[in-house]
């Protein structure tokens, strides 16, 4: 069986350790945080980007309006006067011809054609505003042409030099048009620009704030839940449950529900294994126990010979002695069958009159070799629980053995159903020492005894352990108590129905 046991733990290691292998295409922790950290970055380096920008488009309209606009507004209106001059020349040029005004008029017609030109250079990233400049320009030069063909009032020409004057003011009009119109446009570009990059500012700081929490958020849902999870499977699995253990999540939590997975499968082969040697064993150690048993009833019988005192008295020890040991081996088994999960359960509507009855029947002799009363008694004679009734009398069994165990001679044991909470509720009840207070919480501990000074028989400590399992495999609960005018109290209680049992 051993050679059996190490080949199956072989193959199975084999095939684990090839799934583990295996290639995965999940994602890994460090890889997650590593993206999740580029994604972060790539959004905040956008957003910088964009409010860069923003602060670009702030700096290039305020220089447009600082270098550019102003300086070619404070030109047009010197450019302006110096036209209300050489207009004022022009005239006085027609009316005194030889005084030497026409040269003062063509001087400042040349100077403000050179200021022009010069407004045209710096104007030349402005379309609007370049084509008004020539304009004028235009309007400027036939203006001067004009005024130049004549000084006589009375000249026809003179008709002409009024229009080319009305088209020069136009002409200015048209360039104060579009200088309004650039500043205006320069001005709304600077405080849109000035506008976003507040805004994209603002966005920055929210959104580290965001992530300032969303980050911490991302590790508790990605780590701290699967870790949970991952703690009560190994209490499960602590208390002797088999569990399946979830195996979602980054490639490192994916690998541990493998190795955890793993882990149960070994101990389920162990388990099996364990059960099936604690089997052949105890069938080994059974059969020999009940020929001994049997033997030596049969020679307290005396149907083979009568038997002097001092024989029966070693007789008597050594049939105890048999049913104790043939006892704590069933203990054993029934424990281990519970702990696998494979001990088999057939529950059914069962008479609690009936279960008490046959409990009176079997337990009264042992209890009155100590003079002991027991009583067993119902709330009623149709009361039922719903309940395995071979577990329920070794339920009640165990308790009413303990008690008589531990109550002194002449004492009282009581049993006692009673229908409570959609359920049978079964109280029993001694007149013992009781247990200390501080040692209550421990009597459902597998092999633990309470401390005792008498000379009391050992037991293995596995009574009330299978007597726990037994009553929450039938979907009751247990519980024991010290009585206020001294004894043990125990209570157990079991489901009336199948519809209670499965809620």
């Amino acid at each position: 069986m051993a050679a059996d046991y190490m080949e199956n733990f072989g193959t199975e290691r084999d095939h684990l350790d090839s799934r583990s292998k295996a290639p995965d295409k999940t994602i890994s922790i460090p890889r997650r945080v590593l993206l999740f950290a580029i994604l972060i970055l790539l959004l905040v380096v956008g957003v910088v980007l964009v409010a860069v920008k923003a602060i670009h488009t702030l700096g290039d309209s305020s220089n447009t309006l600082v270098t550019v606009g102003l300086p070619l507004q404070k030109q047009l209106l010197e450019m302006h006067g110096q036209q209300r001059q050489a207009e004022f020349y022009q005239d006085l040029a027609r009316i005194l011809p030889h005084a030497g005004y026409k040269k003062t008029f063509t001087r400042l017609i040349a100077r403000e054609q050179a200021s022009l030109r010069t407004i045209q250079t710096s104007a030349a990233a402005f379309p609007a505003l370049t084509s008004a400049l020539e304009q004028l320009q235009n309007s400027l030069s036939n203006y001067a042409q004009t005024a130049q063909t004549t000084a006589d009032p009375k000249d026809p020409a003179t008709t002409q030099i009024a229009k080319s004057k009305t088209l020069v003011e136009s002409s200015f009009q048209q360039v104060h048009l579009a200088m309004q119109h650039l500043l205006l446009l320069q001005g709304n570009a600077a405080e849109t620009a000035r506008t976003q990059a507040v805004e994209l500012l603002y966005a920055l700081v929210a959104m580290t704030a965001l992530l300032s929490l969303l980050i911490p958020w991302r590790v508790a849902t990605a780590l701290t839940r699967p870790l949970r999870d991952f703690r009560l499977a190994l209490e499960d699995i602590g208390a002797g449950k088999f569990t399946h253990v979830a195996s979602d999540g980054p490639q490192e939590l994916r690998d541990l529900a493998r190795s955890i997975e793993s882990m149960q499968s070994r101990l389920r082969e162990e388990e099996r294994l364990r059960h099936e040697f604690l089997s052949q064993v105890s069938h080994e150690l059974k059969t020999p126990l009940a020929s001994a048993r049997s033997g030596s009833e049969l020679l307290l019988s005396e149907r083979i010979g009568p038997l002097l005192p001092r024989q029966r008295e070693v007789l008597e020890i050594v049939v105890r002695q048999v049913k104790e040991l043939y006892a704590a081996i069933q203990e054993m088994l029934d424990m281990h069958a519970l702990q696998a999960q494979s001990l088999d359960f057939s529950p059914q509507m069962v008479s609690v009159p009936e279960i008490l009855d046959d409990l009176h029947k079997r337990l009264q002799p042992l209890t009155e070799k100590k003079q002991q009363a027991l009583s067993c008694s119902s709330s009623h004679d149709a009361l039922k629980v719903y309940a395995d009734p071979q577990r329920l009398r070794q339920i009640l069994g165990n308790l009413v053995s303990n008690a008589h165990k531990y109550s002194p001679a002449g004492g009282k044991i009581s049993v006692h159903a009673s229908s409570e909470a959609q359920g049978v509720l079964f109280r029993v009840e001694d007149e013992g020492p009781g247990i200390p207070e501080e040692l209550l919480g421990r009597v459902f501990e597998r092999f633990y005894q309470v401390p005792v000074r008498n000379s009391l028989p050992r037991g293995t400590g596995l009574g009330l352990a299978i007597t726990r399992e037994l009553v929450a495999a039938q979907n009751g609960w247990i519980r024991i108590q010290n009585r206020p005018l001294g004894g043990l109290q125990a209570e157990i209680w079991l489901p009336s129905s199948p519809q209670k049992a499965k809620l």
